[in-house]
């Protein structure tokens, strides 16, 4: 079966995702048949993110509770100027720390992925990933926003600590090929 829709790790692969298609038997290939459908939509989840347009293979499925051990969901409440406009989940962002320390520390601060920060900005996570936005009951999305990412659970504690102080922005980065 071919995966229709972007699935992100640990995300449940939605029915309307799936649609079948004809591969030639190969018995090094582990493809998913059709027909094992439904146990794969009730059963399990993306062990790794799966483009649109994927052959779907075993190896690309779990059945654990949805995150590898290294990963950590993080949920973040972000405020106008926090976030660039139409963020959907599977997008990629860099994490920052926005704060008035962070501002402080300038350029001088090393985050815990090793980067650097800049511009009154430090680098929380240089590559974590949008799991879900949250839409408010409005739909207006360019006030406020409330989402998950996914991050190395290394740096979930940093994270979670400047988003609760209201200090964590998302930079929107090109998307892993």
């Amino acid at each position: 079966m071919e995966i229709t829709k972007r699935v992100m790790p640990g995300q449940k692969i939605p029915a309307d995702a799936l649609t079948e298609v004809q591969v030639a038997k190969d018995s090094n290939l582990k493809f998913v048949p059709w027909e094992q459908r439904g146990i794969l939509t009730n059963k399990y989840s993306a062990a790794v993110e799966i483009p649109a347009g994927t052959l779907l293979t075993g190896p690309m499925l779990t059945d654990a509770a949805g995150l590898a051990g290294d990963q950590s969901v993080v949920g973040l409440s972000l405020k106008s100027g926090q976030f660039p406009p139409g963020l959907k989940a599977g997008d990629r962002v860099r994490v920052m720390w926005v704060g008035r320390d962070a501002a402080a520390k300038g350029s001088t601060s090393t985050s815990t992925s090793g980067a650097q920060g800049v511009s009154g900005a430090v680098e929380l996570v240089g590559s974590a990933t949008v799991r879900e936005v949250f839409r408010p009951a409005n739909g207006d999305v360019s006030s406020a926003l409330s989402l998950s990412v996914l991050v190395p659970a290394a740096s979930s504690g940093s994270v979670i600590q400047a988003a609760s102080s209201g200090e964590v922005g998302l930079v929107l980065i090109a998307s892993a090929p």
